[in-house]
């Protein structure tokens, strides 16, 4: 059970950061991936994730850009002119971006010879078919049939049978420091408390009893 490693595609937010410290509390040495696609929160997700690795003590951290992903378009997320709210929720969906995510951490998870790829997909999201477990499934079957690997490498994804309701309530028994997460899918300087992933956050925190650590954009 010695030197089990885990690549983290760590984003900064509450469900991958959740899922990492489930593999770290597992006795598995974390590897952070962070990608860079041109997403409008970018410069806080990586502030959240410099954070989370000095807070973790994690040893190797890879960032790689994606800056084809921001050309293509086709999101919100990469859009600046576009805020996001409860009514538009749909857009925030990046196309096959999970899949471009996944592809790049198999990569890294062969050469390192890691036994995990971890994803923070939460059950939770019915906006992107890419964060379900059947999703995960077929990746599966395409990370076994397409490497060179000696040694089967999982993708770990615990929370795609539960919502932020329940990444926090694990997440708070793992004492995961929520402060340095991040949510909100506008970039703004404060979370906005109005784009769909603020809300499922706020009401998360509410439904655990919990104060989230985080300060939102005040309305009238």
């Amino acid at each position: 059970m010695d030197n089990k490693k885990a690549v983290c595609l760590i984003s900064g937010g509450l469900d991958s950061t959740v899922a990492t410290a489930m593999v770290i509390d597992q006795g598995y040495e974390p590897i952070f991936l962070f990608t860079r696609y041109g997403q409008k929160t970018v410069e806080k997700e990586e502030w959240c994730v410099s954070k989370l690795k000095d807070f973790y003590k994690v040893k190797e951290m890879f960032v790689v850009d994606l800056p084809w992903i921001k050309e293509f378009g086709g999101s919100a997320l990469l859009d600046k002119n576009i805020p996001l709210d409860e009514m538009n929720f749909r857009l925030e969906y990046v196309p096959f971006r999970n899949s471009i995510f996944l592809s790049v951490a198999t990569s890294l998870a062969e050469v390192k010879g890691a036994d995990l790829v971890v994803m923070g997909s939460t059950g939770g999201d019915h906006i992107c078919p890419d964060n379900s477990p059947e999703f995960h499934n077929a990746f599966q079957k395409v990370m076994e049939i397409g490497t060179m690997l000696k040694k089967d490498v999982k993708i770990f994804h615990p929370l795609t049978n539960t919502d932020k309701t329940g990444a926090i309530k694990v997440g708070t028994k793992l004492g995961v420091p929520f402060e340095f997460t991040w949510s909100c899918h506008n970039g703004t300087k404060l979370a906005c408390g109005h784009c769909s992933n603020c809300v499922a956050r706020v009401e998360a925190f509410k439904l655990n009893n919990s104060q989230d650590p985080i300060d939102y954009q005040k309305y009238e």
